[in-house]
């Protein structure tokens, strides 16, 4: 493996060189957490060790993890053991996951498109409702999302963590 110099940590994960490779297959990036095992869910995680992902906290607020790890395993405690630095820069810290929830499925409701569209401010997309009618399912994902390099990049160029400024931002 060869280092790659970079001004920042910010910096080393905007715009790597295999991004361009990456952005010609952005539905591989979707579908990395569709699958329907779980275990190839943990893989594709964890198998690229310069992948970003991102979660909301508690707040509502985007949390960045990257370089996540599968730890595996031990004789007596044998189920995989998933970690992921939580944050960029020197204060970055090891955050163990909670595998089973990060990849769990689970049906994602969402406004129509053409709503989000309509919208020019980021409290304007907040106060769209989201269907409040379980029978409406917009898709199933996972709890953490894995971004191709191009909204990757717009996200972390945006210096924001708002969900609502960050869809305006993409």
């Amino acid at each position: 493996m060869i280092a790659r110099p970079a001004a920042s940590f910010k910096a080393f994960y905007v715009r790597q060189p295999e991004d361009d490779d990456g952005n010609k297959n952005t539905k591989a990036f979707t579908d990395a957490l569709d699958d329907t095992d779980e275990e190839r869910r943990v893989k594709n995680v964890t198998e690229d060790l310069n992948a970003v992902l991102f979660a909301a906290d508690a707040e509502g607020k985007i949390q960045i993890l990257h370089s996540p790890a599968n730890l595996g395993g031990t004789r007596t405690r044998p189920k995989n053991k998933v970690a992921a630095l939580v944050g960029l820069g020197p204060q970055a810290t090891v955050e163990k996951l909670d595998e089973k929830h990060a990849v769990k499925l689970i049906d994602l409701r969402c406004p129509n498109l053409n709503l989000v569209d309509a919208e020019a401010t980021a409290e304007g997309i907040k106060s769209i409702l989201i269907p409040d009618n379980a029978a409406v399912v917009t898709c199933k994902t996972a709890n953490i999302f894995l971004p191709a390099p191009w909204l990757k990049n717009t996200i972390l160029d945006s210096d924001t963590d708002c969900p609502f400024e960050l869809i305006l931002s993409a």
